[in-house]
Formats: structure tokens, C-alpha cells, sequence
């Protein structure tokens, strides 16, 4: 559970815990929550429910800052795989055969969230995609909680899938 407001909390999903690095993959859930859902909701959730998706620093994690809930039953990596992420990185590179590029597509591998497997030029439908950051806890909590804000206020909304 990850706390996105005073009292309230998401629910998170780590998806890969690489043998290497501190960043991790998670998909996080709302609504807003005051306390943890039964197994059952939890072993319900699906990868496209998800309202974030994206690495992050485990130091929260081993800090003991967020509580772990359960281990997912009949968990598939197929079901949760690693996205593509966006990144700009805010100046100019010259491709060769394109116009310049300062928005990129990023994919990671299973075991290595850290260094990228692959970086094209970003097409339009890219920049749509996840920003290519590892949060740390903070900016995590923030943007996890707006998303879940965003798309259902609190685990009464009956609207919530």
C-alpha cells in the first residue's frame, strides 16, 4: 500500500524485482483507500486497471513505508509486461536519415530497469506513454495519488473498476 494522502493510500503491484539495481516495476490502483483490501480484491486486479504504470526506487520499500499486502496468486510476467516509456530529453540529437529528436521511446528488458534495451525516436502516439523516470517515494506518492483522484475520488464510488 502506497500512501497518496494523509490516511488514504493506493494499491500497488510490483511486477519486476530485478536481480540488479534499486528500480523496480510497479502498476498502481486506485481508489484512494483508509485501509487494505481483502485478498480477494487484490488477487482480482488486472494490469490494464492499472492507473500508473512505472519504475520506481525501492527504498520505500526497504525502509518498510509501504506495507506489503500479499503475494498475487497464479502470478503471469505475460499479464504485466514492461512497457514502453517517453522520455524528452530537452535538447537536440541529430539521426542520421531524420529530423532531429528530443522525444524518445524507451523499452526496458525484464532483468534491467535501469539501462534501456532500446531508444528510437519517439512517433506521436509515443508521447503518450509513461515518462521515463524511476520516482522516488515522494514524487511517486504525488503522481500515483492525482492519477487515482483523477479516475475515481474514493473507494465508495460505485463508477471504480
Amino acid at each position: 500500500m502506497l500512501p497518496v494522502e494523509r490516511g488514504q493510500y493506493a494499491i500497488g503491484l510490483i511486477a519486476r524485482v530485478p536481480r540488479r539495481g534499486g528500480v523496480l516495476l510497479g502498476y498502481f490502483f486506485g481508489p484512494r483507500r483508509t485501509s487494505a483490501p481483502n485478498d480477494e480484491t487484490l488477487n482480482g486486479l488486472h494490469s490494464q486497471h492499472a492507473a500508473f504504470v512505472c519504475r520506481f526506487k525501492d527504498s520505500s520499500l526497504f525502509r518498510g513505508e509501504w506495507k506489503l499486502l500479499c503475494t498475487l496468486k497464479g502470478f503471469d510476467r505475460s499479464h504485466w509486461p514492461v512497457p514502453a516509456f517517453h522520455r524528452f530529453d530537452g535538447s537536440v540529437t541529430h539521426v542520421p536519415a531524420s529530423s532531429a529528436v528530443s522525444d524518445w521511446r524507451v523499452e526496458y528488458g525484464d532483468e534491467n530497469l535501469i539501462v534501456p534495451l532500446n531508444e528510437t525516436p519517439a512517433e506521436a502516439t509515443d508521447l503518450k506513454l509513461c515518462e521515463d523516470i524511476a520516482y522516488d517515494a515522494q514524487l511517486l506518492a504525488k503522481e500515483v495519488g492525482q492519477r487515482v483522484i483523477e479516475l475515481a475520488p474514493s473507494v465508495g464510488d460505485s463508477a471504480w473498476r
